[in-house]
Parts: C-alpha cells; sequence; structure tokens
C-alpha cells in the first residue's frame, strides 16, 4: 500500500487481513500507523449498530441462501463462482488452500469435488 493509505478493518480479532495489520485498537485510540499507512481496527464494529448491520448481512447472504435451496448446494456453486470461493469445506475435504496449509492438512480444489 502506498503511503498515506488508509483502511478500516470493520471486524478484527486476532491480526488481520491487511498485511500491515497487526492488533486491534479500541474506541479510545483507535489507530495506528505502521508502514505509512494509517489502520482503524476497532473489533466488532458491526455490533454497534446491530439492526443495520443486521440487515445489511441478511440483504446480501439471502440471495446465496435462496440460490442453495431452490438449485441445490452443487448447482448453486457452479453458477455462481462467488458463492464457491466462500467455500471452505465440500464433502469432507478442505477446499480452502491456506485453510489447509495453516492446520497442516490435505488440500482439495472445490474443482476436483463438483
Amino acid at each position: 500500500m502506498v503511503p498515506c493509505t488508509v483502511v478500516f478493518y470493520f471486524a478484527v480479532d486476532q491480526g488481520g487481513i491487511f498485511e500491515t495489520t497487526t492488533h486491534s485498537t479500541d474506541h479510545s485510540n483507535p489507530t495506528y500507523e505502521r508502514h505509512g499507512v494509517i489502520h482503524y481496527a476497532v473489533p466488532n464494529m458491526p455490533g454497534a449498530v446491530p439492526k443495520t448491520s443486521t440487515a445489511a448481512l441478511t440483504n446480501v447472504t439471502l440471495p446465496y441462501i435462496d440460490a442453495i435451496v431452490t438449485q441445490g448446494i452443487s448447482q448453486a456453486l457452479k453458477n455462481d463462482s462467488s458463492l464457491a470461493t466462500g467455500v471452505n469445506t465440500y464433502q469432507g475435504h478442505l477446499t480452502n488452500e491456506a485453510v489447509a496449509k495453516a492446520q497442516d492438512k490435505s488440500y482439495t480444489a472445490l474443482s476436483e469435488l463438483m
């Protein structure tokens, strides 16, 4: 990231998803700078607005649920690559390579199982 970039990480728990995220912050000291990047990493910010965050989560997940219910999981995964990217396990196999490596387990590509 270029210097003066600002990243917001709203669900930080044990570190972060950005290479430069090292720790969570709190409301009294919500930001820190690392490598010229400003980080805002207060944990569970959606919990501060529960009704709004629940409505937002429902709105973005309902189409996936509808696809799984109407098409079945296999067909829904074949039809929607964005849904497939969220699969970590399928039919007893780890289908997320990073998770498999972190757990020192074998990895199977989801496409091999479909």
